[in-house]
């Protein structure tokens, strides 16, 4: 099973933790656009849920031992947007082949209100909550790890419970953790990077190459797009 070694921030699955819950799953979340006024023209939030989150972190460490150059192999963090063609297909095909889930928010920014944008982290909590929602968990333990956009503990603290209490309202049985990495330390949150890259190049560039490969992971493919 996954230990603090391999998944940093993730809690280990002891006899203890099992006894206490009947399942546990692991959800990923990272973004791609932004909320500015200007910028690109849509923003997306993506999740990948996994019951085992070694499957994801595999892809990276062996697109580091067989893909990457071996200047390239000590970077920090692997990003899509700074990748190859070659790098994403290996991603983003790895993906498509491991027991996971994807589930997506899409937002075209010209139907945010225009007094939205001086909430933007009220904005971001509502869209990763309407996320959070599209897995449909009821009971169980679901354990979220998001990129780290704040520095502000506050406004960690601020999302932590909005996507609490939303969930709640779903759901009073499902047990929920959070936890906010940088992506640089978390080989899982690099593959929701992929992901979300993959999503936003698809509506905002309108070339879907590399949306194709994952689309049959993602669960709420029809219902991504909000406010259409």
């Amino acid at each position: 099973m996954v230990s603090h070694t391999e998944t940093p921030g993730t809690p280990s699955l002891g006899g203890s933790l099992r006894e206490k819950v009947s399942w546990i799953k692991y959800a990923y979340l990272d973004e791609s656009g932004d909320l500015g006024k200007r910028g690109s023209k849509f923003f997306v939030v993506a999740a990948i849920l996994v019951e085992h989150p070694k499957i994801l972190s595999r892809i990276i460490k062996r697109l580091r031992s067989r893909k990457l150059k071996k200047k390239l192999k000590q970077l920090p963090e692997i990003k899509a947007s700074k990748s190859d063609k070659r790098i994403r297909e290996f991603v983003l095909n790895r993906l498509r082949n491991t027991n996971c889930e994807i589930y997506a928010v899409v937002v075209e920014k010209t139907k945010i209100y225009d007094y939205l944008y001086d909430v933007k982290d009220k904005l971001y909590n509502y869209l990763c909550g309407k996320l959070i929602g599209c897995l449909g968990l009821k009971a169980g333990k679901l354990i979220i790890t998001i990129d780290k956009k704040h520095t502000n503990t506050l406004l960690r603290q601020d999302f932590d419970r909005y996507i609490k209490r939303k969930l709640s309202t779903l759901s009073g049985n499902l047990k929920v953790e959070i936890y906010h990495k940088p992506s640089f330390s978390l080989n899982e949150l690099q593959v929701a990077d992929f992901v979300a890259w993959s999503i936003h190049r698809k509506f905002n560039l309108g070339d879907d190459s590399y949306f194709k490969i994952i689309e049959n992971k993602i669960i709420n493919k029809k219902d991504m797009l909000l406010w259409s």
